[in-house]
Formats: structure tokens, sequence, C-alpha cells
């Protein structure tokens, strides 16, 4: 049984576990696409076991993955950089946001990260012995993060600022105006801003992804991470990128270099193929999340649940303090009750115990399956709390 003692990772793997022991469980919590990974992409990779299994890889990349990963960003994020110098392939974006804190961050420094966030995020900086400030937000403003707020928060130690957004966990996105106003601030303050675009193309409603190294400003002191595992159901291939300024970026490649060498060749060639062969099952998987959005906001609505309107990325995070229950109990009583698992928001930042992570990874009838099932929950925990 989990124990909700647990925090962060911890908390969710036991979480998991306890799940695994259910047969009929259905997981609402975890971030992994349920889509298979594209054809042309497996097939790719078969080839490349034949013929390039045994090719040696820089460090920083195949230069024919960087050219791709190059056009990419140019097309869809609006940043031009140097595939020779600003540009380094990874080991999924685990590694590129490692890569990134170390390469930004000194022991000592500090950065401002916008709260509730990812939690690997968290485990970085305790690596890298670098102090979080953490910036509180509410569903009441969808999880903005707040220019002024960031202003106040900042230190003499403060040297780098995380934007990641789309949000995980709140699917927040940052607007045009507030991101310039944080460009604008991180010039003034000579922060470097760490930006993770991982979700950028699953944006609802009229809500537009920036990339802040697209904006004036922005490109001279920004990494931005990216990865093939959300845009093309990539998660167990473990490729993702980092791009940025060529003086932070040679930081960057000195650590891949040292830490784990090239990454997968096999990899390296699916993921070629992922950028420049059919871009339709991006389309298709953006077009499933449209409507599988819907029905989960529709249950919450149904069953009285406030939460932040999902702008962008794969999740809700959803308001339960009208429980009494803190989410990690709330969520072991959903598991055990229906075999439905969510995620406790105090696993993403321990202030967020009213809060729990949905996802919509799941097809429409199992989706439709596991909000019932957590109806029954809630309804089971409102009869008896």
């Amino acid at each position: 049984m989990a124990n909700p003692a647990k925090t962060g990772t911890n908390l969710l793997y036991a979480l998991i576990a306890q799940a695994r022991g259910y047969s009929d469980a259905i997981i609402m919590g975890r971030g992994d696409p349920d889509f298979d990974t594209p054809p042309h992409i497996v097939e790719a990779a078969k080839r490349a076991m034949i013929e390039h299994h045994a090719d040696a890889v820089p460090a920083e990349g195949l230069l024919a993955l960087r050219q791709a990963i190059a056009e990419r960003v140019k097309r869809v994020n609006q940043i031009d950089v140097d595939p020779a110098a600003e540009v380094v392939v990874t080991n999924g974006g685990q590694e590129a946001l490692m890569l990134m804190v170390l390469a930004a961050l000194a022991p000592g420094d500090a950065i401002i990260i916008p709260e509730p966030n990812y939690n690997t995020y968290h485990d970085a900086l305790k690596f890298a012995r670098v102090e979080k400030i953490g910036l509180p937000s509410t569903a009441a403003t969808n999880f903005r993060t707040d220019p002024d707020a960031v202003r106040a928060a900042l230190t003499d130690k403060t040297r780098a600022l995380l934007l990641v957004s789309p949000n995980n966990p709140t699917a927040s996105v940052i607007q045009r105006a507030d991101l310039e106003a944080l460009i604008a601030l991180a010039h003034e303050h000579d922060l470097i801003i760490i930006a993770d675009d991982i979700y950028d193309l699953f944006i609802y409603d009229d809500y537009q992804h920036i990339s802040p190294a697209s904006l004036p400003g922005g490109k001279a002191r920004t990494l931005t991470l990216n990865a093939l595992s959300k845009s093309f159901s990539m998660t167990g291939w473990r490729l993702g990128w980092i791009v940025g300024p060529a003086d932070l970026m040679a930081r960057v490649r000195e650590l891949k270099a040292a830490i784990t060498g090239g990454t997968s060749v096999i990899s390296q060639y699916a993921g070629l193929a992922a950028l420049t062969g059919p871009q339709e099952p991006v389309q298709m998987m953006a077009d499933a999340y449209k409507r599988r959005r819907k029905i989960v906001m529709d249950a919450l609505d149904e069953m009285g649940i406030k939460y932040g309107v999902p702008q962008g990325g794969q999740f809700v995070f959803a308001d339960i303090s009208f429980t009494g229950l803190d989410s990690a109990e709330l969520a072991e009583k959903i598991l055990t009750d229906q075999h439905v698992l969510v995620y406790p928001g105090s696993a993403f930042d321990k202030e967020r115990g009213q809060y729990i992570r949905m996802t919509f990874l799941q097809p429409e009838d199992k989706l439709q399956e596991g909000l019932e099932r957590m109806r029954v929950a809630m309804k089971n925990i409102m009869g008896t709390h």
C-alpha cells in the first residue's frame, strides 16, 4: 500500500506500484502517451540496428539530426540556431534538464521556479546544490507566472529563471505579454532562462505557445529543452535536445561528453525519421487530446471539482480541498476503492496537497470508464468523510 508520508517522485512510484496490483487499474495520472510510436520511426530504428549499430557518434549527436533539430526549432519555435555549435542531442528530456541546470548554475546559486512544477527539476537542483526559490501559483489565475511576483522573489543569489510552458502539472501557458516582461526582467538582472518546450505542439483554444528564445532579448540568455517523448510517443526511446547560445552550449557539450557521451545511435536515427518524416501522427494525437480534454473537463464540472483550465499539454490540475483530505490520502482512497490512479499534487510541490493531477492519456472509452469510477469513489469518500 502506498505511504502518504512519502514525497515527490517516491510518492508517485509507491502509488504506481500499488496500481500494478490491480488487473483492472486505469491510470489517469501518469504522463506517458498511450499511442504507439509511428511505424516509419520504428522501421528507421530497425535499419539503424543493421547499418549503424557500431557507429561512433559525437557527444553532441549526429550532425544530420542536429540539422533536423535546427530546422524544427526554426519552423515550430522561431528560434535560429547553428546546428554545429548550438544544438546538443540528449538522452531524453530528463538528461537535458539536468545538463541545463549544471551548465547554467553553480553550487550556492539560486533559481526561481514557478510552482507547482515538474518534480525532476527539484531533484536536479538538489543534485547541483542549487537553491530553489519557489513562486506559488493558483488555479484562480490559471497558474499564471506573474512577472511582478518574479521580481519580488529575486535575491542577490538568483542566477536563473525556469519557464515550463505548457506547464506540468498545471497545463498553463505563459502569455506573450508576461513572457516579454520576464525576458526584460532577466536582462535587467542578468538571469539565464531555462525554458522547457516539451509540450509545445499541444495547445488548446486560442492560446499560443511562444519560446522565450524567439523573442527580442531572449535568445542570448536562454537554454531550451525539448524531446520526442510526447510529440511522437517515443517515451522509451530517450531522445531529446537542448538549443541555446554557443557559450552556454559549449558547457552543455562538455558535461554531456563527461556524463554519458553520445546518445544511442539507434534512437538518433529514429529521431531523424521522426523530424523529417510524416507529421500526421502528431496532428492525430493533438486532435485526440482535444477531445479527451473536453471529456475530463466535463466530468470534473459534473462532479463539482474546480480546476485550472488546461491551456496546453496533457494534464488537468484539479482542486480537491473541498474534501478535507490531503491529495496523497485522496489519491490512495480512489485507487483502493475504484482502482483508478490520479497523482497527488503534493508529489509536485509539498504545498499543493489540495490538488490532484489527472491526464487524458487513455483511449476515450477507458477514460470515460475511469471518470465514472472516480465519480463513484468521490461519492463514497464524501459520504464517509
